[in-house]
Order: C-alpha cells, then sequence, then structure tokens
C-alpha cells in the first residue's frame, strides 16, 4: 500500500489537517525522520522478504521489533529501522538478511537459555563482549556449514566498511590502536581492515578462536563459554576493558531476557496499598512488629527443649569448662552436672541478659558427632565511635576510585522497558496496530498482538557485610577493612538497596559481639560515620556462631534475596578449644545452615598463606570464597565480589 501524501499548501479542513500530518509522520520514510542525518535502506521496505528468507533457512516463525544494534528478547528479533549509510538498495537488503540470522542463531543454538550466565555478564561487560564476539563466530560457522550457498551474503557484509563498524554499548570506537590481545578474534569476522597478530601476544585469543571453530553444535555453548572466561581473566590482567563489537553483530541485552512478568500483578496492583506515606507507615508497623511484647502462650516442652533448659541450668549453676568439652547429652554429661551442682564456681557465672539483646545458638561438636545445645551466646551492641574525620579521610584519599566505583553501581540499577508486540496489555502498541491496520487495508488476516506493557524487573535484595574485628587484624589488615567497608558503602548507597555493616569478635563462647556499625534501617548520619570510619581490633573469631546470628538476622528480612558478605583475616579460632578441626566444622556446618536457608554467603580472605584452602575449602566451599595474596587490593575487589553474587 502507497504511503499517503500530504502537500503543506493545501487548504484543507482541519480535521482532514490533522489527519494528514499523522499520516505523514506514521508512514514517512526513516530517512525524513532522522532530521538531515543520512540513512540506508529502511527495514519496511525488505522486512516481509527478510522474514521470509529467515523463516526458509532456519524453520523459525519469529517476530520483529525495532532496537539499534540489532538484539534478541528471547523471542524476538529486534532490528534497526534502517541500514546505515549511505544508501546501497541490494547490499542493505543482503546486510538485514544477516543482522536476523544472527539473532535467529543465538537462539536455534541456545547461548541464551542459561540464565544464571546471563545474570553474570549483565553486570561484566568484559565477559560479554568477549563472549558475544565468540558466540556469533560459532553461528556463522554453523550456518556456513549447513548453507554453503549463503556464504557470499555473508562474505559481502564481512567486507563492507559501514556493517564492521566497531562499538563498545553504543559508542562507536576507532579502529586504529586495537590491542593486540584482541586482534585474533575479528578475525574471520571482518575484511574491511587488516589484522595483525603477533604470535606470542595473541595465542590465548587464537587458541579460542580455533577451539569454537571445531566444536560441534551440542558442544559449541559450553566451549564458547569456557573460552570467553578464559579471555576475560587474562584482559582485566592486562587492564584492556572490553573488546568492541562490530555493528552488524549487534548486542546481547541480557537484562531484556531475563525480565521476569510474574511480577508485574504486584506492580499494577500496588495502588490498591494506598498512597506513598501510607505503605511506608504499614511497612514501619510490620518491621516493628516483632519489637511488641505479645503475650507469651504456654507450649507442651518436647525433649530438646527440656535438656537446653536442663544444661542451660547447670551452666548457670557453675559448670566449667569441662562440662561444655563433653558430648551434648548422656549418662557422663547428667553425672557431671550433679557434681557442679555441689560445687559451684562463681567465676564462671554466666551473665543473662534480655531476649532482645542477646541470642543463644547451639554448637556442634565433630568429635563427639553432637550438638552443644545453646552453648554459645551472640549480642548485638552499637560499635565504637570516634571522629567523623575518620570517615571523611577515607573519602578524600579515594576519590577516583569511589567514583568508579559508583559507576559500576549506578550500571547495576533493574532496566526499565515498554515490551510490545502482546496479545493482551494494558496499553496500546501503535506500531503494531499500524501493522494490523495495513494489514487489514491490504486484506491480510492482522496478528492481534498490538497490546504492550510496561516491564519493570526488581528483585529485592538485602545485603548485610560482616567484618572481622579480631586482635588478629590489627595494622594494615584493620586499615583494608577501614577503606574497603567506606568504598563498598559509598556503592551501596548509590545502588539503594537496604544493607548493614557489622563487626564481630568476642573474648568466649558466652561473649561474642557482633557490633552494629550500621543498621538496615539507618542512614548515613554523623553517628553511623563515626562508627564506619572508626573499627578497632581486638579478641578472637568464633566464627560459626557469628554466621547462624547473621543468618538468623538476614531471615528476619522481607527481601527474597539476601547476601551475605564475610571480610576476614584467617582462620575461626577462640578460647575453649574452639581451633583446629573443631572450628573448622563448626563454620562449615553454620556455613551450610546459610546456604539452606536461602542466605547466599561468600568469603573474602585476606589469609595469604598457601595453605590456607585447607580451611576455607571446607567451611565455604568451592567458588564460595576469594583469597587475597595482598590485603591492599580489598578495597578493589569487594564491590567486584559483590557484583558477582547479584
Amino acid at each position: 500500500m502507497a504511503a499517503p501524501t500530504w502537500e503543506p499548501d493545501e487548504v484543507v479542513e482541519a480535521e482532514d489537517h490533522e489527519r494528514a500530518m499523522l499520516a505523514a509522520f506514521l508512514f514517512s520514510d526513516p530517512a525524513l525522520l532522522a532530521h538531515e542525518h543520512e540513512v540506508g535502506l529502511p527495514l519496511s521496505a525488505v522486512q516481509r522478504r527478510t522474514m521470509a528468507w529467515l523463516r526458509m533457512v532456519t524453520g523459525q516463525d519469529l517476530r520483529v521489533g525495532h532496537a539499534d544494534p540489532a538484539s534478541t528478547d528471547g523471542e524476538n528479533l529486534l532490528l534497526p529501522r534502517a541500514a546505515p549509510a549511505p544508501l546501497e538498495p541490494a547490499f542493505d537488503e543482503v546486510l538485514f538478511r544477516v543482522l536476523a540470522l544472527l539473532q535467529a542463531g543465538f537462539l536455534e543454538l541456545g547461548f541464551l537459555e542459561n540464565r544464571a550466565f546471563l545474570r553474570q555478564i549483565h553486570t561484566d561487560w568484559v565477559l560479554r563482549s568477549t563472549w558475544h564476539l565468540l558466540a556469533a563466530r560459532a553461528v556463522l560457522v554453523h550456518y556456513r556449514r549447513r548453507f554453503p550457498g549463503i556464504a557470499r551474503d555473508l562474505d559481502a557484509v564481512l567486507a563492507s566498511e559501514k556493517a564492521t563498524r566497531l562499538r563498545v554499548n553504543l559508542t562507536e570506537v576507532p579502529r586504529d590502536g586495537l590491542p593486540d590481545d584482541f586482534l585474533p578474534l575479528y578475525d574471520g569476522l571482518t575484511l574491511s581492515f587488516a589484522l595483525q597478530t603477533p604470535g606470542t601476544v595473541a595465542d590465548p585469543a587464537r587458541r579460542a578462536v580455533e577451539a569454537v571453530e571445531a566444536a560441534s553444535p551440542e558442544a559449541v555453548k559450553l566451549v564458547v563459554l569456557g573460552q570467553a572466561r578464559t579471555l576475560r581473566d587474562r584482559f582485566r590482567q592486562r587492564r584492556l576493558g572490553p573488546p568492541p563489537l562490530l555493528w552488524y553483530l549487534g548486542i546481547c541485552r541480557p537484562e531484556w531476557i531475563l525480565a521476569d512478568l510474574d511480577h508485574d500483578a504486584a506492580y499494577e496492583s500496588e495502588w490498591k496499598q494506598g498512597n506513598k506515606p501510607l505503605r511506608a507507615l504499614r511497612a514501619a508497623m510490620e518491621r516493628n512488629r516483632g519489637r511488641i511484647p505479645v503475650p507469651e502462650v504456654e507450649k507442651p516442652t518436647g525433649l530438646r527443649a527440656r535438656l537446653k533448659a536442663k544444661l542451660k541450668g547447670a551452666l548457670e549453676s557453675g559448670a566449667d569448662e569441662d562440662l561444655a568439652k563433653m558430648p551434648a547429652y548422656g549418662v557422663l554429661r547428667d553425672e557431671a552436672v550433679e557434681k557442679r551442682k555441689k560445687k559451684v564456681d562463681h567465676t564462671l557465672a554466666v551473665r543473662t541478659l534480655p531476649d532482645d539483646e542477646g541470642r543463644e545458638h547451639d554448637e556442634w561438636d565433630q568429635a563427639a558427632g553432637a550438638w552443644r545445645i545453646g552453648e554459645t551466646f551472640v549480642t548485638t551492641p552499637v560499635g565504637n565511635t570516634g571522629p567523623v574525620s575518620g570517615y571523611e579521610r577515607v573519602l578524600d584519599a579515594n576519590g577516583g576510585a569511589i567514583k568508579r566505583i559508583r559507576r559500576r553501581f549506578e550500571a547495576l540499577r533493574q532496566q526499565e522497558r515498554w515490551e510490545g508486540g502482546l496479545a493482551d496489555g494494558p496499553e496500546i502498541d501503535l506500531d503494531r496496530a499500524i501493522v494490523a491496520w495495513s494489514d487489514i487495508q491490504a486484506g491480510q488476516q492482522p496478528k492481534q498482538d498490538f497490546y504492550k506493557r510496561f516491564v519493570r524487573r526488581r528483585e529485592a535484595v538485602c545485603v548485610l557485610t560482616l567484618v572481622d574485628q579480631s586482635g588478629s587484624t590489627q595494622g594494615r589488615v584493620l586499615a583494608a577493612q577501614q577503606e574497603a567497608v567506606v568504598l563498598f558503602a559509598e556503592g551501596l548507597k548509590t545502588l539503594g538497596v537496604p544493607h548493614a555493616f557489622h563487626g564481630f569478635n568476642g573474648s568466649h563462647a558466652r561473649d561474642i559481639k557482633l557490633h552494629r556499625l550500621k543498621g538496615f534501617d539507618e542512614g548515613y548520619d554523623d553517628d553511623v560515620r563515626r562508627r564506619l570510619g572508626n573499627l578497632r581490633a581486638e579478641g578472637a573469631t568464633r566464627l560459626g556462631a557469628v554466621l547462624r546470628h547473621a543468618c538468623w538476622m538476614l531471615e528476619q528480612r522481607p527481601e527474597p534475596r539476601r547476601v551475605l558478605l564475610l571480610l576476614s583475616d584467617g582462620k575461626p579460632e577462640d578460647r575453649h578449644g574452639y581451633r583446629g578441626e573443631y572450628g573448622v566444622f563448626d563454620s562449615a556446618v553454620a556455613a551450610q545452615a546459610c546456604t539452606r536457608s536461602g542466605v547466599h554467603l561468600h568469603c573474602i580472605s585476606m589469609d595469604g598463606r598457601d595453605d590456607a584452602a585447607e580451611y576455607l575449602r571446607p567451611i565455604f566451599g568451592a567458588g564460595r570464597y576469594l583469597q587475597l595474596r595482598r590485603v591492599e587490593e580489598l578495597p578493589e575487589r569487594l564491590p567486584e565480589v559483590f557484583q558477582g553474587l547479584l
């Protein structure tokens, strides 16, 4: 159907005049809408032929949307509205075919099915670009082998200067000056500029390319993923940043694929909960509900409760460390309890606190194969304070690092967008409605996909950071932790998620402290800044009880995703035998309990000794800890580890 024309000098009625203006806007060539910016052939001129060709080659019936650069949301192809300038009708039609074929290939070969990997590349641009180059190569190799007849079209695009412009995200970059490590990644993807790849420097990238080209269609996903991670580590070590992408390769948008539509119903009905002040008041009431005293109802006590009360009474009567070393139950323990009741040692009396000021936790005795009921007691006092200049001093000394961290965290914000082409929704998708109207005018059956909805992926998360303040951290370890905490706090402020900081240490099993540096409900006022800027080291590390209490604190949070970060300088060690295998096994059991509760636990260890992995791996498991050889790396690595956990 020909596009309607409009002569501005014609005298028409107001209604006709308005309709003519709207038609001119809707049906004009994209070149007319670009405001003097030249473009190539519009997609609308070749869309039907391109999609018919793609359906014949791949067998996929995909819908087309608009995005520049080309991309996919896992269901639809998103192509530019027009090819780049200059206008070359014959070549531009070939270019649109290749753009559509590449994006369809990502779907056909299953490159976008691993949601965990998509979450990772959402925040890691080096890995995303490296993976994209290798995955695009795998798609092209697959179709060249399957359909040799399309080789001429592919070679024409590879030799085109406008189709092989280099971009980092949406920013065009020059071809000159590409690092030698990057060059093998473009060999075979472009013929428009010369590539000189020194053998010694570019070997890792060349080996990765050869491995991808030799992989079978069944194994190519794993090969691309493994090679991309290997090259990502090499590029980071050399501080090279993400390799640029060729324009015709498009770009991967994991945030579009990971969009969770299950949250739309809650979002659309949010207005029913009242205005924002009323919702805030209701949330505050929910948070404080557990703090209001509620009359206790007597419940029948089981064996565990009676045993716990019995052992607690014995300890308060003067049981010493010999009783604590015994099994949690049995004849020998009962006899020892009776003996200690007759001879009370007041020096070991336990200080009792109200329920809201502390909490008891059991402890696992690996040698006895039993729990020590109520063995530890953890309190959460307010942390030590000092001058607010301690916090400001770190800010002044790390201005550049703070700017970089803020930019990183700003990129983690969830993106929001309109998703069109739906069978139902709250708004009309004007683009789809116009296509449907055009199909009707042409005598064809229109698709019922002219609705759209606003997609907002909002996965609530909270973060609790534990900082080791035991005596072993005095000196440069504590200084590195001090700097890391301040930098991490500035990043979390930018991200805007609920977070808290606690330091931990203790003197014995019944005196373990989680010093509150910043609570979840606290802002960054002067009191909080004084605590965060003046860390002090003393005492020991009874790690199992610390992890259990931190897990309990996170279980009280309403957010579905809970992250626990642990900063420590060494293995768990405290008085009364809490060292060696005893401390390691108890800490490992506590870490497993965190995982079962849905808490994402990760440890950053500043124990640079070679044998530190002998206790880190049993406690946290493979991939759940990072061992730093130099404590000075902590301020930069802490935000990086956190990004990997989201």
